[in-house]
């Protein structure tokens, strides 16, 4: 017999049908699961009727994921029709890469229903265009599973039975009006078939009872479906059907086909060495047990009548699913299906479609179910994953619980962080009862919501100041760059409705004027102008310190209107009194001497400045005090025969960097007019502008706008007195309101000038000036005339004078001044009492002086301190230090002012500040002058510091914590210095 031709629903008949288009057929869907070894093939019970031929085909389309393969047999002009899907083991296989791609774009859960959605399209069209449907199982057990597919589909068969009804309506010719109607041939008749049985039943010589077993699971199915309500009296309102009277549910007894033939051979000869004798002649109709009367009682009413017609009959008809299946072709062909109940049935509608018909209505079926587009089409998804449902109910649930707790207590404005935290706060909310596998999608959404509600009006600014404090206001548009950070502005879609605002935290601290006479409050800074400059100049009006005698700084002078700041590419340095201390020296200038009291060669360095050595032991102080006198001998002899001279305009200077045990390192240095000239800087631009504060790192030529420090003169050196300490100074701690006493004993040194110099006598130089010339190269180049200087301790006077006197007494041609009054006395030395303060402010406006660099001043009860500015002038000082204003968690205070005392001995007090905000490689902050900057005679000066510092990549922001204050910067050793006072003569 030719095989019958093998079909794709949806398909156009082809010329090999074309005689039998005008039969009437009954249309038989087989659909179910299958083992692997199958490959997809459940219809091996109807292969006698088919002639073996689907199992050529066991694969599917990767898309659409299931395949209705059909084949028409002329023999009983029937349908047969073959649902290949998910459901089958050897198809889950091959769509396992898709499988997992689809469950990394959502989860397992997702990636399964989506995959039943597409079989369960394709089982809705099998309900709506078959007369009978085969339910296959590998096993003889049912699978529950398929309630809730039943459910599902049920519930869109009704929900889309309008919809469809239009469809068929509109678009088909061949099918008639009840079918139309009905949106199906009949209420279709569901058939059971299980592939294997328990292997009791495959034993010739056991009493076993297939026909038992098949009724057992028709009453367990039959009840399991009703309670459901899958099925009920009136078939016409079911999915589909279960027969009254006739059996539906079909057992196999015979083996399992071997398809391997190594398989089937192993499998013979294991059975036969079990069983030697036994015959293998016995025919399966010549089976004893099979046929057996039967014996069961119904737990079905509808039932009964059956029951009891079969209790006493034998079935005679051999155990083959062709004769049962082909019983309900030919009721179908006969009488169709009435498998309604109940004591008034009505008629149900049956019909049998010619071929054609089931071409065109099976097309337009399947166009409806697996492509459309319908509302209750698509929600058979969520129907088919419970899991999925019960998530979405969860999560729905708790997520108003979840916003309401990200609301709750929320300022007008907030920033990122707080957002965050208040956000945190909700997931967790969310955590405690959101379950199911669509968690992460409404965690998602829950973020989202939570954005969505900071984004509308609630962002705050969040530019953070120079001291490190975030913008209060909303988001808007204006204001310098400040510190950095804030809320992007770039590709909001709301950015022409911010408003234009400047910057402003919210934060006010306390700060002191230049002189420090008056304190003011003052806004959180955001741009250097006004945190160095205008608020400094504002306080000054006020106070009148702005009339005070004060230093020049330089600063930018514009000699175009179109000047702009500087691209700072250029890394020359600067050079002279801007050089860090511990910077390769340049070249010395014409004839210079170098005159050193003993400090050793080696340095300890804090960034790029110098910082005080360690204090001698004795033994080293003994090494330097004979080294010294090894030479003097020979110094004297050559300075009797080489007096020198010095120009009447040229003064003496020095640095001082040394501490109370070490003796003093002085830089002594002569040059001439025209190495002087050829050593300048070139002059500053006048079109450019630094944009930042001037530091070592800054290119030549470059000088800021405004600057950012202060010097002025309070007035006469009468205004400090020791025993009372420092007045008129608003939130000076009062026990720490005085100045340290710094005695600094200067020797004069004579140097050799040219004959065409204006020359004078001075003081004869140390013999022991040249033991440590080398140390001394490193300071900056001045065109000056140093003089030998030592430290004395305050409090005592001279004890440290005495201890370091290495010259003879009597020495002639010299005198020393009285360092209050000037006056020279007897003797070659030079002592000068300065009074130096180390001051430090809080945001408070508490303000407090050092003792040391680790230590708070702190006066006696009577007003006297013991403490002297050895430590202070001679080492580096930190930037920050706790505030003693209060002993739970302490302010920061900043150094902001050095206070000055200047002596009426005919000396200038120098002061070159550098201030380090942190170790390398960070920049080295100065004033831009070129020399030291010089203060008058028995005056009252006050430096003051800036308030932030702001470098090339941005601001250096104050510490946060205690522990890593000694980190932020230092003021760097060998800030003073002292040069000698000398009037012009006309």
């Amino acid at each position: 017999m030719p095989r019958p031709p093998r079909f794709i629903v949806p398909h156009e008949y082809d010329a090999s049908l074309l005689p039998f288009l005008d039969e009437n057929v009954v249309v038989v869907s087989i659909f179910g699961k299958s083992t692997y070894k199958a490959k997809s093939d459940k219809s091996k019970m109807v292969n006698s009727i088919l002639v073996p031929a689907i199992n050529e085909h066991p694969t599917i389309d990767n898309e659409a994921m299931f395949e209705i393969e059909g084949y028409f047999d002329q023999r009983v002009n029937a349908v047969f029709l073959h649902l290949k899907g998910c459901f089958d083991a050897y198809t889950l296989s091959k769509q396992y890469n898709q499988f997992v791609e689809n469950m990394e774009k959502k989860d397992f859960l997702h990636a399964w229903a989506n995959m039943k959605d597409k079989y369960s399209r394709a089982l809705l069209t099998l309900f709506h265009i078959s007369h009978i449907l085969i339910l296959t199982h590998p096993t003889h057990t049912f699978d529950y599973s398929y309630i809730p597919l039943f459910k599902a589909l049920e519930i869109v068969r009704e929900k889309a039975g309008s919809h469809l009804r239009e469809h068929l309506e509109s678009k088909a010719e061949y099918v008639s009006e009840a079918w139309v109607k009905n949106t199906r041939p009949c209420s279709p008749r569901m058939l059971f078939y299980f592939e294997r049985c328990p292997p009791v039943f495959q034993d010739p010589n056991s009493e076993a009872n297939i026909t038992k077993l098949e009724h057992s699971l028709e009453d367990s199915i039959y009840e399991v479906l009703r309670k459901n309500k899958i099925i009920n009296n009136n078939s016409s309102n079911s999915l589909f059907a279960i027969p009254v009277n006739q059996e539906f549910v079909f057992v196999n007894t015979e083996e399992e086909e071997m398809r391997d033939v190594i398989e089937y051979m192993h499998r013979g000869f294991a059975k036969a060495c079990a069983n030697p004798e036994k015959k293998k002649t016995e025919s399966k109709l010549n089976n004893k047990g099979r046929y057996k009367y039967l014996n069961f009682k119904p737990t079905n009413p509808m039932q009964a009548n059956r029951a009891h017609r079969m209790r006493h009959t034998r079935v005679l008809e051999p155990h083959e699913f062709d004769s049962f299946v082909q019983r309900h072709i030919n009721m179908a062909f006969s009488t169709g299906f009435d498998d309604n109940v109940g004591r008034n049935p009505a008629p149900a509608y049956f019909e049998t479609p010619t071929l054609a018909g089931f071409f065109e209505v099976a097309g337009l079926v399947h166009d409806f179910f697996v492509h459309g587009r319908s509302k209750e089409v698509k929600n058979l998804e969520d129907l088919l994953n419970t899991d999925v449902k019960f998530s979405r109910s969860r999560c729905s649930k708790i997520m108003p619980r979840a916003c309401a707790a990200y609301q709750e207590g929320l300022p007008q404005h907030y920033t990122r962080s707080f957002h965050e935290q208040k956000l945190a706060q909700a997931m967790a909310v969310f955590e405690m009862q959101a379950r199911g596998p669509l968690y992460d999608e409404f965690a998602k959404r829950l973020q989202e919501e939570c954005d969505k509600h900071w984004r509308t009006g609630r962002q705050m600014c969040q530019v953070l100041s120079l001291t490190g404090n975030p913008c209060t206001n909303p988001l808007h548009k204006g204001g310098s760059e400040g510190a950095g950070g804030g809320e992007p502005l770039e590709g909001r879609d709301d950015y022409d409705d911010l408003k234009t605002l400047e910057h402003c935290s919210g934060v006010r601290y306390v700060c002191a004027c230049n002189c420090g006479a008056t304190q003011g409050s003052r806004e959180d800074p955001f741009n250097v102008k006004q945190a160095n400059h205008d608020y400094f100049q504002m306080l000054g009006l006020q106070c009148g310190c702005h009339q005070l005698e004060s230093h020049k700084f330089p600063i930018f002078q514009p000699s175009t209107p179109t000047y702009r700041a500087a691209q700072l590419f250029d890394t020359s340095k600067r050079k002279d009194s801007l050089r860090s201390e511990g910077a390769a020296p340049t070249p010395q200038q014409g004839p210079t001497q170098v005159f050193s009291l003993g400090v050793p060669d080696e340095v300890t360095a804090y960034g790029s400045g110098g910082q005080s050595p360690p204090a001698q032991s004795d033994h080293h102080h003994h090494h330097h005090h004979h080294h010294h006198h090894h030479h003097r001998d020979h110094h004297q002899d050559e300075d009797r025969h080489s007096r020198s001279y010095i120009n009447d305009k040229l003064p003496l200077s020095l640095t001082i960097n040394g501490d109370s045990e070490s003796k003093v390192v002085i830089a002594v240095t002569e040059a001439d007019p025209e190495t002087k000239d050829k050593s300048l800087n070139r002059q500053p631009s006048t079109t450019e502008y630094l944009p930042g504060m001037l530091h070592t790192e800054s290119p030549a030529g470059l000088l800021p706008q405004f600057s950012s420090w202060s010097l002025v003169c309070l007035g006469s050196s009468s205004i400090y007195s020791h025993n009372i300490g420092v007045q008129h100074q608003q939130g000076m701690l009062p026990n720490s309101a005085f100045l340290l006493p710094w005695d600094v004993t200067v020797r004069l040194e004579h140097q050799q000038q040219t004959q065409k110099e204006t020359t004078r006598n001075l003081w004869q130089a140390s013999p022991a000036a040249n033991a440590a010339a080398n140390a001394a190269t490193n300071e900056n180049s001045t065109s000056s005339s140093n003089a030998n200087v030592n430290n004395n301790g305050g409090g005592g006077g001279g004890n440290n004078f005495q201890q370091l006197n290495f010259y003879p007494k009597g020495a002639k041609n010299t005198r020393s001044i009285n360092p209050v009054t000037g006056k020279r006395k007897r003797g070659r030395d030079l002592v000068v009492k300065i009074f130096i303060g180390i001051e430090y402010e809080c945001p408070r406006g508490h303000r407090f002086m050092m003792a040391t660099p680790d230590k708070v001043l702190k006066a006696t009860g009577i007003g006297t301190i013991k403490d002297n500015g050895n430590k202070v002038t001679s080492g580096d000082m930190p930037l920050y230090f706790p505030c003693p204003c209060r002993q739970q968690k302490p302010l920061i205070a900043q150094l902001m002012r050095i206070h000055v005392v200047t002596p009426k001995a005919p000396v200038h007090v120098t002061l070159n500040p550098k201030v380090q905000t942190g170790p390398q490689p960070s920049p080295i902050f100065v004033t831009g002058c070129e020399e030291p900057m010089k203060l008058s005679q028995s005056a009252y000066w006050i430096l003051r510091l800036p308030y932030v510092y702001m470098g090339d990549k941005g601001p250096c922001l104050p510490p946060k914590e205690l522990g890593n204050v000694a980190s932020h910067g230092r003021l760097l050793a060998g800030m003073y210095g002292i040069s000698e006072a000398v009037n012009d003569k006309k």
